[in-house]
């Protein structure tokens, strides 16, 4: 399928795909002036088929993406074509249509049949109930026409909690998969990895907040399956306080979610080693984002920058970090954004050589490693995102109270949203009271506490 296809192109391909442009403008032209029998149409036809059976016979399915008066050839933008074609694409978004895929094994009927689509009206397509049961009456089977879901942006409110947590299960098996796959030496394909970041991203948009509640869920037996769905939400809700380009917060999401597949090729002797690492151990596993860079180039079709992520995320902002790099390259924005989520959730998890920390304790670390190791810019940022007690902490009142943080005060970080639990004596409350500190005056929280040490199940109090 066509996100499995890689966006490597060489120059005469690129100059392909602008004589196939003008084929289907072309073709499509004469469709809408003559039958589809006409030998204007099926000459057109024939002429374009020509050419996609040229990518054909190079494996490569023809995939457009149009979007904003831009067109890509799979992700590669085709800025000249975009003038020439300017036309063209207006048209065709008209009609609803963002995606056009035309697989190995279309034949020249079904690509008169898809030129017959191309070439109606709007209202037409209204009166089908849209372009995508229009192609389904007409029995297409080798050629789609879609939305392009990848640019969509999700408004705030068109949010569904189920689907928020289907998407976050969906990110942990989707990494549990690909450590499978990497341990089996396998190859990883593309298409689901971009499905399952386009939930992230679209949930994170409609929630921010909410998704982040889900970034509390940890698994010690299986840290990196969770630490990497975490680390994917944490650097979408940072990503998307600082721009709302999809296509930015796509590629993000990848890289975030796939930052320590490095890891995936180490012992996990190593990795879940209690004591301290031999000088080979920690080459090992210092090498895990250049070894995960490699293999993320070798998946089809994921985007580079998503690559650079997994190579830079420890490369430090003042870039003391590895691997290591020339003055003159500054590290990552988004790796910059992946490195601050990366160390928050590391801190904030249990693992085999280290104990959770507390989340006001992360907190206070990330600000100090604030020009060092991260950006300082970035490290604010999440603060005011996060709070100082971030959602599904559990905190003590000045009272002697205990609550669980349920999300941030947005004018306040130090004045979250909680749910009172226990009373001063320890008492545990029949009827937990969810409390504003943001509104309600007399009470702070002193500290959070280690959930670790108490009997209590956070999830039940997170509503």
């Amino acid at each position: 399928m066509s996100a499995e296809q890689t966006t490597a192109f060489s120059v005469k391909q690129l100059a392909r795909v602008s004589e196939l442009l003008a084929r289907v403008h072309a073709a499509r032209r004469a469709a809408q002036f003559y039958p589809l029998d006409h030998p204007a149409v099926t000459d057109g036809v024939d002429a374009l088929a020509e050419v996609i059976e040229r990518f054909h016979d190079e494996g490569v399915d023809v995939v457009f993406s149009l979007y904003e008066g831009e067109i890509l050839f799979h992700e590669q933008q085709l800025p000249q074509e975009s003038i020439v074609f300017d036309q063209l694409i207006r048209e065709i978004t008209a009609l609803g249509i963002g995606v056009i895929e035309i697989e190995r094994g279309c034949t020249r009927a079904e690509l008169a049949a898809a030129i017959s689509i191309l070439a109606a009206d709007s209202h037409a397509v209204e009166q089908h109930g849209g372009i995508e049961r229009m192609a389904a009456e007409t029995g297409l089977s080798r050629v789609r026409f879609g939305q392009v879901r990848a640019f969509e942006r999700v408004e705030q409110g068109e949010f569904d909690e189920k689907a928020a947590r289907d998407s976050y299960v969906g990110a942990v098996d989707l990494v549990r998969e690909i450590d499978d796959i990497v341990r089996r030496n396998r190859a990883i394909g593309c298409g689901r990895i971009k499905s399952v970041v386009r939930g992230l991203v679209d949930n994170v948009i409609a929630s921010r907040e909410a998704m982040l509640e889900l970034t509390g869920l940890k698994s010690h037996d299986e840290y990196t399956f969770y630490h990497s769905a975490n680390v994917a939400i944490l650097s979408l809700a940072l990503g998307s306080a600082i721009t709302s380009d999809y296509r930015f917060l796509s590629s993000l999401g990848a890289g975030a979610l796939l930052h320590d597949l490095g890891k995936m090729t180490v012992d996990l002797e190593i990795l879940n080693k209690p004591g301290a690492l031999t000088p080979d151990e920690w080459a090992a596993v210092r090498n895990h984002s250049v070894s995960g860079a490699r293999t993320a180039s070798r998946i089809r079709g994921l985007d580079k920058s998503a690559i650079v992520i997994i190579l830079e995320h420890h490369m430090r902002y003042d870039g003391l970090g590895y691997p290591s790099r020339t003055s003159r390259r500054p590290q990552h924005l988004a790796s910059r954004i992946v490195a601050v989520a990366d160390a928050y959730d590391a801190m904030t998890s249990r693992r085999a050589y280290s104990a959770a920390r507390v989340h006001d304790e992360a907190m206070e670390l990330l600000v100090r490693s604030a020009d060092t190791a991260l950006d300082p810019a970035l490290v604010r940022l999440f603060v005011t995102i996060m709070g100082v007690y971030p959602p599904r902490s559990v905190v003590r009142l000045n009272d002697g109270s205990t609550a669980v943080v349920l999300r941030p005060n947005r004018g306040n970080p130090l004045r979250p949203v909680v749910n009172l639990i226990a009373d001063g004596s320890g008492a545990m409350l029949a009827d937990p009271v969810v409390i504003d500190l943001g509104v309600v005056g007399g009470l702070d929280v002193v500290r959070c506490l280690d959930t670790a040490d108490l009997n209590i199940d956070v999830e039940g109090y997170v509503v």
